[in-house]
């Protein structure tokens, strides 16, 4: 009698059984790139700069005579707020208009090319 196949570290036992598909498939990529957009670092860092420089435009708006002169008669929350306003706005219209798409099938694995590999010595 032919001795039983011991099963290989990631190999099945036998031969004949089904082997799941290794790859992912299209869905499971379109998935993967809206979690990807979601926590995109443009995004994030867009939403903090709003953030702050909304409450950096409403001290500047509605502060005390005496901060919003203090800096040379500048009202350096009132500009710094807009500032801020405008990258965050910049940051999450960037993210919203080039947005992280699924690899096209065409170069699937193959890499960005740009790591060149030192021939062997």
């Amino acid at each position: 009698m032919p001795e039983e196949e011991k099963p290989r570290f990631g190999m099945p036992a036998s031969r004949e059984e089904p082997m799941a598909p290794m790859g992912a498939t299209e869905e499971d990529e379109a998935d993967a790139a809206r979690m990807a957009n979601r926590f995109d670092i443009r995004r994030l860092i867009g939403a903090v700069f709003v953030l702050y420089g909304l409450i950096l435009l409403a001290l500047g708006i509605f502060g005390s005579h005496a901060v919003k002169t203090k800096a040379a008669g500048i009202n350096i929350n009132l500009w710094t707020g807009l500032g801020m306003l405008i990258f965050g706005g910049l940051m999450i219209f960037w993210a919203l208009s080039r947005p992280v798409e699924p690899e096209p099938d065409e170069t699937r694995g193959q890499g960005s090319g740009r790591i060149r590999r030192a021939p062997a010595t």
